[in-house]
């Protein structure tokens, strides 16, 4: 019988983020279904709905002093954690800033402790970000990533294995009752050819590019909405850029985070035109609902797993020529084996934690 293990995952936020929703999909497999104790460490001021899931489904929630702000104190409360709880496992999801609680580990001789990359772009200052990568390699002795493009960027030659942005599949399936209710809902035909996007409202995940491309798009097709679901920095700023280009009325701008998958059987077409990404996981969700979906060419390739998904350079022309392609509301099958189920991921991470204990 394999002996009960306890991890603790130090991620940046406890918000709405991609790396939260990664970490809480497989929390809640391996708590449910393995002899494992995950303690997941945070910074911020947390986001109370996404608190309560990740203590509903089994972990422990400690927060920190915040590193920017407080390093030696954020330093110090990393100590006493690791120091009081005297885990199995560290596992670092704060990427170029993963050596933080990796060298404390290191100091209080934890075994295993892993370096977790899932962006594959700087997200700090250039001129830092190769140092940061060094010291992540030497206190990490485990390298994991989302994808390839990350899994280079981060460590390059070195060994690191492939956690996949694997999601709940089946709570993504397009659903026709979802469909009509929100179409009713926001007084929009079924005729009405809908472009989406769902995702944090920041420079990085472009929505500017949509909506230059949508008010192109609906004086080809006047019939047609854009819907930008979620929230950020950049709302205020978007919501003026759309009235300033005269087509506010036709772009619904939706501040809604904790049920997004009802979003995508609404949707005719998901597009995501990010500057940069590790390996999205709203990319994931649309493919688990078989739309159609365009992704920039700055996403990594391996996130494909349908037929109908596209990869486009940010040229506005490209995308409305492939959206007018595509047959409105095609929803592929999808081949429910693929790497990103997390009913056959959630085991894999488990075994190799065992693995490298047991090294």
């Amino acid at each position: 019988m394999v002996k009960r293990i306890k991890v603790i995952h130090f991620v940046s936020g406890m918000k709405n983020g991609g790396v939260e929703e990664v970490l809480k999909n497989y929390t809640e497999l391996l708590n449910k279904n393995c002899p494992i104790e995950n303690i997941i460490v945070y910074q911020h001021e947390a986001n109370k709905a996404r608190l309560n899931q990740m203590t509903s489904i089994g972990n422990k929630l400690v927060e920190i002093p915040y590193k920017k702000e407080h390093p030696l104190k954020n330093l110090i409360a990393t100590y006493s954690i690791i120091k009081k709880e005297k885990p199995d496992v560290v596992h670092a999801h704060m990427n170029l800033l993963n050596f933080f609680p990796l060298s404390i580990a290191k100091l209080l001789n934890v075994k295993v402790r892993i370096s977790h990359a899932h962006i594959a772009n700087d997200n700090v200052n250039h001129i830092l970000a190769p140092v940061f990568k060094k010291l992540n390699l030497l206190f990490a002795n485990y390298n994991f990533a989302c994808g390839e493009k990350a899994g280079k960027y981060m460590f390059g030659r070195k060994k690191f294995y492939i956690i996949y942005n694997a999601i709940n599949q089946n709570k993504f399936k397009y659903n026709v009752a979802y469909r009509e209710k929100l179409r009713r809902e926001f007084n929009v035909s079924d005729n009405t050819i809908i472009l989406g996007t769902i995702g944090r409202l920041t420079k990085q995940k472009n929505q500017v590019f949509l909506i230059k491309l949508f008010k192109k798009y609906n004086s080809i097709i006047p019939n047609s909405r854009l819907f930008i679901v979620g929230n950020g920095e950049l709302e205020n700023y978007l919501v003026n850029y759309a009235k300033n280009n005269g087509i506010q009325n036709k772009i619904y701008f939706i501040n809604e985070t904790s049920n997004p998958q009802k979003f995508y059987s609404l949707f005719d077409y998901f597009l995501l035109p990010s500057l940069y990404e590790g390996l999205p996981l709203v990319a994931v969700e649309a493919q688990a609902s078989g739309i159609n979906t365009i992704l920039s060419d700055n996403i990594d390739r391996s996130v494909k797993f349908n037929s109908n998904v596209s990869f486009l350079p940010l040229n506005s022309n490209k995308w409305i020529t492939k959206i007018r392609e595509s047959k409105k509301n095609f929803r592929s099958q999808i081949n429910e084996k693929n790497c990103y189920n997390i009913g056959f991921q959630y085991n894999k991470l488990f075994n190799l934690y065992i693995n490298f204990l047991n090294k």
